[in-house]
């Protein structure tokens, strides 16, 4: 339990879970206020006022940082904006790479602030920080200021700012994975705002018949909105996030018609592992680290995803992990 200076005490999950109705309602209720008076502290410098007005230069920003990162001209396809409904909203969006965080910005129909890691390369934060960010550490260990991201989070909801999110933590680098996997955190403060959840999937097709690696053409896709109402199961509407993600993700492939999805041995799949690894690069971004520092990182889920990060061999074939052959060796002891 935290407790602040105006005396309003935030709950753990813990013990909002041994609440009743009636007191979960007046703890929203106490909370909003709270979070609608309280100063920001992990938001970038007057950005729910400034972001607002400098969205067309933004948009043309984001613009130029994607001709770039995508090695030359893109085409970039949008579909779904009538899904988006008026008012904040939480865009929660599949994450594949660092373009994630500005090919949006020229297609959305509304202002978002970034909710983002704090541990990036700083020229990637200051590319960005015209649309606002609200900084998030990954360090588990950092809970202030977790809690203090989380409260931002919900006080620019709450005072009518939409929120740009990636609920995957880090970059889905598998070859076989529509998305990692994900906790409810961003639906709990969808929850305590009222805010809707925009499903978001970005799906991108890369070139690789020249000497430098392209990225051509770009399709991002807006789902249905996601109500999350005071009294729904967390768990449940995380079922109904990750199955429109997959289903969104899972018909842009299909509509690209360029993959199938159990043919992951091309040199379209290295060639785009190589590009990631040089964008973390770029970013400074240390994916062992970033694994370790996410949300429930020691269980099952997050501590074989690396499994899925495969290597390949100089004729293109990729190859399984030592953790994977570690995982064979221990199976065939056992008889299994």
């Amino acid at each position: 339990m935290a407790k602040h200076n105006n005396g309003f005490k935030i709950l753990s999950h813990r013990e909002e879970m041994l609440l009743n109705e009636e007191e979960i309602t007046t703890y929203y209720s106490g909370l909003r206020e709270y979070c609608k008076s309280r100063r920001l502290t992990n938001t970038t410098f007057a950005a729910t006022k400034i972001g607002p007005i400098l969205k067309k230069p933004t948009e043309a920003i984001a613009r130029a940082v994607c001709k770039v990162l995508a090695g030359g001209e893109v085409k970039i396809v949008v579909d779904g904006t009538e899904n988006i409904p008026d008012g904040a909203v939480i865009f929660a969006s599949t994450h594949q790479g660092v373009m994630d965080g500005f090919v949006w910005i020229p297609y959305c129909p509304k202002h978002a602030l970034i909710f983002h890691g704090k541990e990036v390369n700083k020229l990637l934060l200051m590319a960005q920080v015209n649309t606002g960010l609200i900084l998030a550490s990954k360090n588990l260990n950092n809970t202030e200021q977790r809690r203090n991201a989380k409260l931002d989070l919900i006080s620019v909801l709450l005072k009518g700012h939409s929120v740009y999110i990636c609920p995957e933590g880090l970059w889905n680098l598998s070859p076989n994975l529509l998305h990692l996997p994900i906790t409810w955190g961003f639906l709990d403060a969808a929850q305590k705002s009222g805010s809707p959840v925009v499903p978001m999937c970005i799906e991108y097709t890369y070139d690789t018949s020249g000497e430098k690696e392209r990225i051509p053409f770009v399709h991002l896709r807006y789902g249905e909105p996601i109500i999350v109402k005071e009294d729904d199961n967390l768990a449940e509407k995380l079922e109904e996030y990750t199955e429109k993600i997959s289903t969104m993700r899972w018909e842009l492939i299909e509509e690209k018609g360029i993959f199938s999805r159990d043919e992951i041995t091309n040199w379209d799949y290295i060639n785009y592992m190589k590009g990631n690894y040089k964008n973390l690069d770029m970013g400074k971004i240390d994916i062992e680290a970033d694994t370790k520092g996410i949300h429930g990182a020691n269980s099952e889920k997050y501590l074989f995803q690396h499994i899925n990060i495969v290597p390949w061999d100089a004729w293109g074939e990729l190859k399984q992990t030592e953790e994977v052959e570690r995982l064979k060796r221990i199976n065939k002891l056992r008889g299994i």
